[in-house]
C-alpha cells in the first residue's frame, strides 16, 4: 500500500461499508483514517469527510461491542444450559 492520498469516501458509502465490517476490520479502518488525518496536507473538506467517515466506523464498532456485552450479560445471568 502506498502513502498516496486516497480520496475520502462519501458518508453514505462509508456507512454502507461499515455495516459489513467485523469489529477488527472497523478498528483497522479507524486506524487508517487517523493515520491519514495525522499525515496532514489535506483540504478542510477532505479532512472533514475523513472525520465523518471515522465517526461512522466508531459508531458501528461501539454498537458491535455493546451487542457482545449484552450477550455476555445474558449468558452470565442465565448460566449455561449444557
Amino acid at each position: 500500500m502506498s502513502d498516496t492520498k486516497k480520496p475520502a469516501k462519501s458518508a453514505k458509502k462509508a456507512e454502507s461499508e461499515a455495516k459489513e465490517l467485523t469489529l477488527a476490520e472497523g478498528m483497522q479502518e479507524l486506524s487508517e483514517i487517523i493515520r491519514q488525518m495525522e499525515e496532514g496536507g489535506r483540504s478542510l473538506e477532505e479532512t472533514f469527510a475523513l472525520y465523518k467517515e471515522g465517526l461512522t466506523h466508531l459508531s458501528r464498532c461501539n454498537a458491535q461491542i455493546d451487542r457482545v456485552e449484552k450477550e455476555l450479560e445474558i449468558l452470565e445471568e442465565g448460566g449455561t444450559d449444557d
